[in-house]
């Protein structure tokens, strides 16, 4: 089989591999798709060891396949199932997340279980569609951290698909005060078919369309302060955070999704007089994933168009160029088997 190989910074080879084989516990999985995410751009372009990507291993996490092999062990899991799987738990050794190997032709799932790292899809959802049930579980899983229900407001930074996720997510619990932010107006096209309300933050004054939709609240002090009750931050600019702080309304909370690695420095007495949160958003849960499914299966979310172009997998490099430096894609896709 081929497999994609991340060898170091700007450096992903095609490698001809020996096929997996399932132990008594296992499964192997043609892997029909995977999506480029924005953890192996980190490695491609400044290294991967920070972020547990080292050079050598099989690369790949957004990936959904056919099971081809079943170990004699494993119940409820059959040959010619249409599976996701969790790239969390895919094998046995911690911190594997990242190498889960779903650039692999074949790739073997360790200790296979069914509703924990194997994920049945309904056999008529398209391996396009099912793709992106990865990202999007991360963005469930972000909304999913404050128990959202009707009459909140949400206020998402970040139109990449991280956040279309999220907002995609809300969208489809019924949640209708949701506004998108971001500095892309073709990603906020994307964003508004999805039912959402949109701001470019840079044509825009941000507090004023806040207001705007979800009126004004108050401080402890009784200051005026912006009405939005949750903030989603899916793209991690200390910025965001600062301004939750001295405006957001008394009780409201700061959902952190995005991998931010600059410092962010505010007077936490505004936290405490104002009772409001900081709360961190880590991967998903098998509900989130299920969520994710069943959102996918719909035929009229448009949340799987982020899709904007397939590569084989034998043009594996070509496809991190373009996930890249083209902006006008939101997410590349390799058809690792055709």
């Amino acid at each position: 089989m081929y497999a994609a190989i991340y060898q170091g910074i700007k450096n992903i080879t095609v490698e001809d591999l020996p096929k997996p084989q399932a132990t008594s516990n296992d499964i192997v999985v043609k892997v029909m798709r995977n999506g480029i995410c924005g953890s192996d751009l980190h490695a491609y372009n400044l290294g991967g060891d920070e972020i547990g990507i080292y050079a050598g291993s099989a690369i790949g996490h957004e990936f959904v396949g056919i099971v081809s092999e079943v170990g004699s062990n494993v119940k409820d899991i059959q040959v010619n199932d249409h599976v996701f799987i969790n790239p969390t738990q895919a094998k046995n050794k911690p911190g594997m997340l990242a190498m889960a190997g779903g650039l692999s032709q074949y790739d073997l799932v360790e200790n296979a279980q069914l509703d924990w790292n194997v994920f049945k899809l309904p056999q008529d959802l398209s391996f396009d569609r099912a793709v992106v049930i990865e990202p999007y579980a991360v963005g469930i899983h972000g909304k999913n951290v404050v128990r959202p229900h009707k009459g909140q407001s949400f206020v998402i930074y970040g139109a990449g698909p991280v956040g279309l996720a999220c907002a995609s997510g809300l969208v489809q619990q019924g949640i209708e005060d949701v506004l998108v932010v971001d500095i892309d107006d073709k990603r906020l096209d994307f964003a508004k078919k999805l039912g959402v309300k949109v701001v470019n933050s840079q044509k825009d004054n941000l507090s004023q369309k806040i207001t705007e939709l979800f009126g004004s609240g108050t401080g402890l002090m009784g200051d005026k302060r912006l009405g939005a009750d949750v903030y989603i931050d899916c793209v991690g600019l200390p910025a965001y955070m600062n301004a939750f702080v001295e405006q957001a309304k008394f009780g409201a909370k700061f959902v952190i999704v995005a991998l931010g690695n600059q410092p962010v420095t505010f007077k936490p007495q505004f936290l405490a007089m104002n009772e409001t949160s900081f709360l961190g958003s880590a991967i998903y849960t098998p509900q989130d994933i299920k969520e994710a499914i069943a959102n996918v299966s719909k035929p009229d979310n448009s949340f799987p168009e982020i899709v904007s172009v397939h590569y084989p997998l034998q043009d594996v490099k070509q496809a991190f160029e373009r996930a890249n430096n083209d902006k006008s894609v939101i997410k590349v896709v390799i058809d690792v088997n055709n």
